[in-house]
């Protein structure tokens, strides 16, 4: 708990640090176990290596990042750092996407939502991060 934490109370930011650790275990664990889903929006899986990849990109990544989350959000001078990687990942996915869109040149209202939801998230997490108080940590030095 940080020093501007009262007893009890959780600040906004490991609020949404643990927000965003549940998202990413939420669609980690799923697409480690079933990553076949993806076919509910088009994406066939084809192949052993095809159904490999998703579970590691999509299920491994994020859990992964999951797990950062998850252990940040007990370390109040690692919030802001939280904030930025879920800042920059979630605008990634979102980068990704409208790089696919324009390159292929069309497009479903699915992937638009999906990229409207990327953005939100992005400046969610901006705002957050930059609305964050620095650490008084000497340790976080080397951390954004």
């Amino acid at each position: 708990m940080s020093q501007s934490e009262p007893a009890g109370q959780w600040s906004r930011e490991r609020r949404l640090v643990v927000v965003t650790g549940l998202i990413f275990l939420f669609f980690g664990g799923w697409l480690i176990c079933l990553p076949t889903a993806l076919e509910g929006i088009g994406i066939s899986l084809t192949t052993a290596e095809a159904v490999i990849d998703v579970r590691a990109t999509y299920g491994g990544l994020e859990l992964g990042l999951a797990l950062f989350f998850f252990i940040a959000q007990g370390k109040p001078h690692w919030h802001r750092s939280a904030l930025l990687l879920a800042a920059l990942s979630i605008g990634g996915f979102g980068f990704g996407r409208l790089a696919g869109i324009l390159l292929a040149g069309e497009s479903t209202p699915l992937m638009w939502l999906l990229l409207a939801i990327e953005v939100l998230g992005v400046a969610v997490m901006t705002w957050a991060y930059r609305e964050a108080p620095p650490s008084r940590n000497a340790s976080e030095s080397t951390l954004p």
